[in-house]
């Protein structure tokens, strides 16, 4: 009787054991998001153009809100704000942003004098990842 009992203990553990890999594997891998960790304002804000002649606008205004950094240039026309992003959510015009215009008309040679100056200095950028907060909202809701 003692085998036996060893032995169903056995393939009852065997059983709980596959079902748990199975299980993990299933598990869909988390959704990561690009965000911008702290520590990087003086490359950022030297490659938005702070202190530097841009054609017809000065940078009045950036900051980082987690995944993009906005910008507003005040320009002959008005003012213009642009957002600058990872380049999987918009279409990329250097190797690690795209360049969205949010509000106002960007003057051509701004866009083109910008992407130079990002260029120039963002191989010292560096994104970082997290999972997203949608990934992460599904994940705390019950089943």
């Amino acid at each position: 009787m003692t085998c036996g009992r060893a032995v169903a203990l056995a393939v009852v553990s065997c059983v709980l054991l596959a079902a748990s890999v199975v299980a993990a594997t299933e598990a869909e891998p988390p959704i990561l998001e690009p965000v911008i960790p702290p520590g990087q304002e003086a490359l950022i804000a030297g490659m938005l153009g702070r202190g530097i002649a841009l054609p017809d606008c000065t940078l009045v205004s950036c900051g980082v809100d987690h995944t993009v950094i906005e910008a507003t240039y005040s320009c002959v026309d008005g003012d213009v704000t642009l957002e600058f992003g990872h380049p999987q959510n918009a279409p990329a015009q250097t190797a690690q942003f795209s360049i969205t215009v949010q509000s106002g008309t960007a003057p051509p040679d701004l866009q083109s004098a910008l992407v130079s100056l990002i260029r120039a200095r963002e191989a010292g950028f560096v994104w970082g990842w997290q999972e997203s907060a949608s990934a992460a909202e599904n994940d705390a809701a019950p089943e």
